[in-house]
């Protein structure tokens, strides 16, 4: 039985099953000693497993067979609105079993009394100077001990992050972002196929995730707007203003990441859902239906309170 910190954690060290859709990626778990199974032969989750979607239709089926399963314990990567590709896949799995789920757990808890405490934030560290303002209705997001003690069934987007996010398009945002950034990587997510957005849009997504994995960026934001996202003084603002959707440049995401032991191994040329936990914080536009969600990340910046004595630093 292989064993890691998340197994441990999450598992108790018993029996882990590694579930897909993908008969390439799980002859490659199954050579690194994991016992696999193929998702369209089952009827219920087995009490342990990391289940991995290569398209929407396994996604929805994955959730019918978790309601046919009395006891679950499970992690669900959606692999199919990042890169549903084996090898992406793998390096999620890869990152995924490096972390220290009970180290990020104690670390989301910890962020969250941090952002229940106070209002105004300033973000340092890796050349950030920004400002965020936390709005009295706003309840940030993040996953306790409490929600994986019994069955469960967690995408692997809450393990390693608290973040606040406006559900609708027209609720007020729950937080306010001034400043600008320096961003090591973004991801990329598209829920479902959208006809209207324009073509080879998904080949420039590509060609930039690149760019930024390489080159890096700087992010600039005004009152919730993106106004600059520069690689090597270039600006990218059309690109991400066409890719976004509805919601345009406007902000819709604010996380704080805690995974602190996938540092060394990330890869931001990968457009892995893993990479959105690293310590530091991400922004994101875009809600992933109209347009692309995109997250800008940001690794190593610091999130700390502003207090009444700060004011007039």
């Amino acid at each position: 039985m292989l064993t890691s910190a998340l197994i441990s954690a999450l598992f108790d060290n018993e029996e882990l099953s590694i579930i897909a859709d993908s008969d390439e990626f799980l002859n490659a778990c199954a050579n690194q000693g994991f016992n696999t199974l193929h998702l369209s032969k089952l009827t219920e989750l087995p009490k342990n497993s990391i289940v991995f979607s290569f398209s929407n239709d396994a996604a929805k089926s994955m959730f019918e067979i978790s309601k046919n399963s009395a006891t679950k314990r499970s992690i669900f990567c959606a692999t199919q609105v990042f890169d549903p590709t084996a090898r992406a896949a793998l390096y999620s799995l890869e990152l995924l079993l490096a972390s220290n789920l009970g180290q990020c757990l104690q670390t989301q808890r910890s962020v969250l009394n941090m952002l229940n405490s106070h209002r105004e934030f300033r973000l340092s560290g890796n050349c950030a100077n920004a400002v965020v303002v936390i709005h009295s209705h706003a309840q940030p997001y993040a996953l306790l001990s409490e929600d994986i003690e019994e069955n469960f069934v967690q995408s692997v987007a809450e393990l390693f992050e608290v973040h606040y996010a406006p559900m609708h398009p027209h609720e007020p945002c729950p937080f306010n972002v001034n400043g600008t950034v320096k961003i090591s990587g973004i991801l990329t997510v598209l829920r479902k196929p959208n006809p209207t957005l324009p073509s080879g849009l998904k080949t420039s997504l590509e060609w930039l995730l690149s760019r930024v994995a390489k080159e890096g960026a700087t992010l600039s934001i005004t009152d919730n707007i993106v106004t600059s996202f520069k690689i090597n003084e270039e600006e990218q603002l059309k690109l991400l203003d066409l890719a976004a959707g509805s919601r345009g440049l406007k902000l819709t995401e604010f996380a704080i990441g805690v995974n602190e032991n996938i540092a060394s191994n990330i890869d931001y040329a990968v457009n892995s859902q893993m990479n959105e936990g690293i310590s530091g914080v991400h922004l994101a536009i875009g809600d992933g239906a109209s347009g692309y969600h995109i997250d800008f990340l940001s690794p190593l910046v610091l999130v700390n309170p502003i207090h009444q004595s700060d004011q007039g630093a």
